[in-house]
């Protein structure tokens, strides 16, 4: 059972931490023996709502001294020296508050804190929170409060408006991020930092993770292994968590959100629930997913057997003690059962699922803060090819265990950093009649550095800041002999790749920085890569790996322009990411059961571009913006771009909103308009070929927000597609046989209490 495999393993990382929790080298508070101590007393509250913020993370640097505000906003630090003290707030959604206090006297604090301008905190470039700012790569975050208001569904469609970013679309369930022109095995989508590697067989397979479930999504472009590892060498989506809720003392937090949903364009209908609450240190957060749907439509007609079925589940439990001891844990289930239009294959069905146990703990010491973290998936990947009635033909099932221990250390002189060691396994199995994989296992080890120095203080603001990061990975595959699939003896192999990073940012004021960075990242070949063999439905070729492949790298240079003033904020990225050994899919010319036969092969490639956004509030009823990007690859050994290049975009966007009055709070109406260039494949290793021509789109949004006494409920609508245009996008996987979809309208009711 995957219940049981989950709680077996997080049950023996526990026993691996526990010596750290029964013998915690916490420093212990030194008094005189009866010298005279002091208290200080605070409360927060927000400056524009003036109202109590509760959650908020208070600490006294120099001092393992840390909690967090109650439910009223208040917080309280006892049994203090005399002497000088400097105290910071921090929290996701406001800005970090410094204040300088000397003991005696203590008195009462007022602390007022601004909430954060859009989209300026990250926690996934680094690891810890930092200003976007100051991160030399591009970053953006996208809060899934809009993902919501769109009831939208896949992690490619909630981040495909972001400069640099597409969607690889697949019917609505099938929609797979695109980075900079790279996707699957070289993007990784994170959840909370841990990454979800079911997704790398073919641009169809779509990360499996709910974004309702999650705050934020934040995407890094470029290479990203220092912190991440193998596959994260073109960039990375992470979904974030909202903190859990924490209520010190005797009050208690209780609220949660309900959601109603329906796209006419498919008749899909979307059902949401959560709720979270915490009494003292102990909080807890619970959700629900639903999500049913008919055929895609498009202008000419509905796409058969491309309705699906979704559902998932989250709970989340923490508790944090007196000293910044903190304990998280977390259960996900994931299920989805879809249809694909095959028109040879019309009953062609795919169930996935996923089952994932994570838990996290936090011991403070004098060294710095320790986190030790396991996740633990196990992930069902099941095809029917003929209908479900017929029973399935690939069944893969895969287990993955990952444990972390990490460090973030008290700075010395100049230097905050953070060290990480973590070891993953997986094994993989196959149980139907077709063995599209062979069993395997492989095991990997690393180990990280990251260092950051500010220089060069400004009154509050760091004008430099500088980065570093190595990482070491050790990683070992194994794959017992298989006659039957042409492997005749046991395969070993390992990869042994050091890859790094370094990033320099000047800030000329609180609002115009320029960023440069270098990283190196890598991936090694993926176990389908290297042992394919038979009919692939989903690429619709005869697929054949190649044993012979070795770990695949890249170096990406790259330099940002950021503005983050209050009525205009935009970035500009300029990059060039040359790969080594490159592994792309190449066709040899032979039909094998009446498909092509493509072979994975290897070649030096490159890719360079651009990519900017501007937003201005031209009044302060009216925001314009404006996004672009525009990508050049080539593979060096046939002199073309590489498969599956995104065409030219550019998205024109007037946003009109009113200030809130009385009940009636966030008006808007947002109008949308997308250029889209020509596509242009790439030759004869083109998978979907099919060239495409430009079109532009219309997409018109509305909604508004009715508060209430115990909360707040909104309507949104969405209509994507106005003028439902016929037209076919590049990188849908449907596009040799059917138009890309037409006008969807999307009504969403949500209600928060």
């Amino acid at each position: 059972m995957p219940h049981a495999a989950i709680f077996r393993g997080i049950a023996r990382f526990l026993l691996c931490i526990l010596f750290f929790v029964l013998f915690p080298s916490l420093p212990k508070a030194e008094t005189d023996a009866g010298a005279e101590t002091f208290s200080i007393k605070g409360r927060i509250i927000s400056t524009d709502t003036m109202k109590s913020v509760p959650g908020v993370t208070v600490r006294l640097v120099g001092t393992t001294d840390r909690t967090a505000t109650d439910a009223e906003g208040c917080f309280v630090f006892s049994n203090l020296n005399p002497g000088g003290y400097t105290l910071v707030t921090s929290h996701l959604q406001y800005i970090e508050q410094r204040i300088v206090l000397n003991i005696p006297p203590a008195p009462d604090l007022l602390i007022e804190v601004d909430p954060r301008p859009h989209e300026t905190i990250i926690v996934t470039a680094a690891p810890w929170a930092v200003d976007r700012a100051d991160v030399a790569q591009s970053a953006n975050v996208v809060d899934t409060t809009e993902v919501k208001a769109h009831s939208g569904m896949s992690v490619g469609d909630a981040v495909s408006s972001l400069p640099g970013v597409r969607s690889i679309a697949t019917g609505e369930s099938g929609g797979t991020p695109m980075i900079r022109g790279q996707t699957n095995e070289r993007i990784r989508i994170l959840s909370n930092g841990f990454p979800h590697d079911y997704y790398q067989f073919s641009r169809r397979h779509m990360p499996n993770i709910e974004t309702f479930d999650s705050h934020s999504i934040e995407v890094i472009r470029g290479p990203a292994s220092v912190l991440y590892g193998t596959q994260a060498m073109g960039g990375l989506a992470n979904l974030v968590s909202a903190p859990l809720p924490n209520a010190p003392g005797e009050d208690y937090i209780f609220h949660g959100e309900g959601i109603l949903g329906y796209a006419g364009n498919n008749e899909a209908r979307i059902g949401h629930g959560q709720i979270e609450g915490a009494k003292g240190g102990l909080g807890a957060r619970a959700a629900w997913t639903r999500r049913i749907s008919s055929n895609t439509g498009t202008p000419e007609g509905s796409l058969p057997n491309t309705d699906y079925d979704q559902r998932s589940s989250l709970l989340e439990m923490g508790y944090g003690v007196t000293g910044g001891i903190r304990l998280r844990g977390q259960y996900r289930y994931w299920e989805n059962d879809l249809g694909f239009y095959i028109p040879p294959q019309p009953d062609f069905r795919l169930n996935l699922r996923n089952d994932i146990g994570e838990i996290e703990f936090f011991v403070p010491s004098e060294w710095g803060e320790w986190s030790f973290s396991s996740n633990i998936s196990r992930n069902n990947r099941r095809a029917f090819p003929e209908g479900r009635s017929q029973g399935a033909k690939v069944d893969l099932r895969l287990l993955t265990q990952t444990y972390r221990a990490s460090l973030e250390h008290k700075p010395v002189g100049m230097l905050r950093g953070w060290l990480q060691l973590e070891y993953t396994r997986q094994n993989n199995k196959s149980f139907g009649p077709v063995t599209l994989l062979p069993y395997y296992r492989n095991r990997t080890w690393s180990a990280a550095i990251f260092e950051e120095v500010r220089l060069v203080r400004s009154g509050e603001l760091d004008r430099l800041v500088l980065n570093l990061g190595f990482r070491y990975d050790n990683r070992h595959l194994e794959v017992p002999a298989n006659p039957e699939r042409g492997i005749d003896e046991d395969f070993s192999k390992s990869y042994t790749p050091v890859t790094g990073s370094v990033g320099a940012v000047f800030r000329f004021n609180q609002a115009f920085s320029v960023g440069l960075s270098y990283s190196r990242g890598w991936r090694n070949p993926s176990e389908y890569e290297l042992f394919a063999e038979g009919p692939h439905d989903g690429t619709l070729l005869y697929e054949r790996g190649n044993p012979s492949l070795h770990e695949e790298t890249n170096r990406n240079l790259e330099f940002t322009l950021r503005m983050e003033e209050k009525r205009v904020r935009g970035f500009f990225a300029l990059y060039r990411n040359s790969y080594d050994d490159y592994i792309y899919q190449r066709l040899i010319g032979e039909i094998i059961e009446e498909l092509p036969v493509g072979v994975f092969s290897q070649a030096d490639a490159t890719m360079k571009g651009f990519e900017g956004q501007l937003s201005v509030d031209t009044t302060s009823w009216l925001t314009l913006s404006i996004t672009g990007d525009a990508l050049r690859s080539k593979n060096h050994a046939t002199g073309m771009h590489l498969p599956f290049s995104p065409p030219d975009r550019a998205i024109l966007g007037a946003h009109f909103h009113r200030a809130s009055s009385t009940d009636w709070i966030h008006p808007y109406v947002e109008i949308r308009g997308t250029l889209t260039g020509k596509g242009k494949i790439s030759g004869i290793d083109e998978p979907f070929p099919l060239d495409t021509g430009g079109y532009a789109l219309l997409d018109l949004g509305t909604g508004i927000q009715r508060r209430f006494d115990k909360g707040i409920l909104a309507f949104d609508l969405w209509i994507s597609n106005v003028a439902n245009r016929a037209y076919k996008d590049f990188l849908d996987t449907y596009k040799l046989y059917a138009l890309s979809p037409g006008r969807n309208i999307r009504a969403t009711l949500k209600f928060l209490f």
